[in-house]
C-alpha cells in the first residue's frame, strides 16, 4: 500500500451528539458543560490500527494519502478490483466531531460501495480535544477532501465527478466542503481544489447555529469555540445553512426517530438553500433512528446508492 505525505425538534441532548460512535457503540461524552471549558489534555483518540481494511476488501485496494503528522490526517481511497465506475465518492464519517470516532465508522458503507464498483475515498480529521475544533477540524476535512484530486490523478478517476456524502456530524462536513467554493480568501477552508458536483447528507448536523446556544449542544460549541453570541463570525464561514446556494444537485435524509440530532436541522437547511436556489431533495424517513445511514442495507443509504446512480451514472 503507498503511503504519501503531502503536507422543528426540541435540541439535542448534552450527550446527544457523541453518542454517534463508531458501531453504534456509548461512549462517555467528553464535552465540557459549558463552552468556555478547555478539553482535557489527555483526551487520546482510537488508535487507527493496521490492519484498516473493510469487510471483503483487500488491503492493495487501498492507497493512502496523508496530509500531516497526525494519525487522523489522511484519506484512504479505496479501488474495486475489477471494473470501476467513472466517478469518485467521498465519504465523512460523524462521531459528534469527537476524537474517540475514526473513518473506521463508515467501513461498511466502503465496502458496499467498492464491492459495487464505485471508488472512494475514505476522509479523516482531527476531532475536539485532539487538535480539532475551530479551525482544525474545518482545515484537515478541507485538505483530506482535496486529497481527491491527488487520487484522480495518479489512478487516471475524473475529478469533475466527485460526490461528498456524509452521516451526523460528518453530514455538516459533507455539505460544509461543498460549499467552500462559496468562503471568501484567507477563511478556514477557502480555495478548494476539489468542488463536488452533488453532496448528500445522512442525519447530518445542518444548522449547527440553531443549536450552539447556551442550553444546546456543547459539541457544537466546542467545534466553534463558543456558542453564536461571542463567536458568530465562525458560524457564518462553518453553518451550511449560512453558506447557501450550494450551486449542485443536493440530497438530504434524516430520520423522524433520530434522538441525536433533530431533524428540524435538515428542515431548516433544506428551506434556506431552496430559497436561495438550490435544488433540493429533502427526504425525511418515518421511524428510523440516527444510527440507521451506517447500515448498507438500512432504509438510509440504499436511496443515497440510488441517488449517486441518477448523479453520476
Amino acid at each position: 500500500m503507498p503511503r504519501r505525505l503531502l503536507l422543528g425538534a426540541s435540541l439535542a441532548s448534552a450527550a446527544g451528539l457523541a453518542a454517534c460512535t463508531s458501531g453504534g457503540r456509548d461512549t462517555p461524552d467528553e464535552a465540557p458543560s459549558t463552552a468556555t471549558a478547555t478539553p482535557s489534555p489527555t483526551a487520546t483518540p482510537t488508535p487507527t490500527e493496521e490492519p484498516f481494511v473493510p469487510p471483503g476488501l483487500q488491503e492493495s485496494q487501498r492507497d493512502e494519502y496523508r496530509f500531516g503528522d497526525h494519525p487522523r490526517q489522511v484519506s484512504d481511497l479505496w479501488l474495486p478490483a475489477g471494473e470501476r465506475r467513472e466517478a469518485i465518492v467521498v465519504l465523512v464519517h460523524g462521531g459528534g466531531w469527537d476524537a474517540g470516532t475514526d473513518r473506521r465508522d463508515l467501513n461498511a458503507l466502503v465496502a458496499d460501495l467498492v464491492q459495487r464498483g464505485w471508488p472512494v475515498l475514505n476522509v479523516d480529521y482531527r476531532g475536539n480535544g485532539d487538535g480539532g475544533g475551530w479551525p482544525g477540524t474545518f482545515t484537515d476535512l478541507a485538505t483530506a477532501v482535496d486529497m481527491a484530486a491527488e487520487a484522480a490523478a495518479e489512478h487516471g478517476l475524473p475529478l469533475e465527478r466527485t460526490a461528498v456524502v456524509g452521516h451526523s456530524a460528518g453530514g455538516h462536513l459533507a455539505v460544509w466542503a461543498a460549499a467552500r467554493h462559496t468562503l471568501a480568501a484567507g477563511e478556514p477552508g477557502a480555495g478548494p481544489r476539489v468542488v463536488p458536483v452533488a453532496t448528500a447528507a445522512m442525519a447530518g448536523v445542518l444548522h449547527p447555529t440553531a443549536l450552539g446556544e447556551d442550553g444546546g449542544d456543547p459539541n457544537v460549541q466546542l467545534l466553534f469555540g463558543g456558542p453564536p453570541s461571542a463567536v458568530d463570525e465562525r458560524y457564518a464561514v462553518g453553518d451550511p445553512t449560512r453558506r447557501v446556494p450550494l450551486g449542485m444537485p443536493l440530497l438530504v435524509l434524516h430520520g423522524t426517530a433520530d434522538d441525536t440530532v433533530p431533524p428540524s436541522q435538515a428542515q431548516e437547511f433544506a428551506q434556506a438553500a431552496q430559497a436561495a436556489g438550490d435544488r433540493v431533495d429533502l427526504r425525511l424517513l418515518e421511524g428510523v433512528s440516527h444510527g440507521d445511514p451506517k447500515e448498507p442495507e438500512g432504509a438510509t443509504f440504499p436511496q443515497v446508492r440510488e441517488w449517486l446512480e441518477s448523479v453520476l451514472g
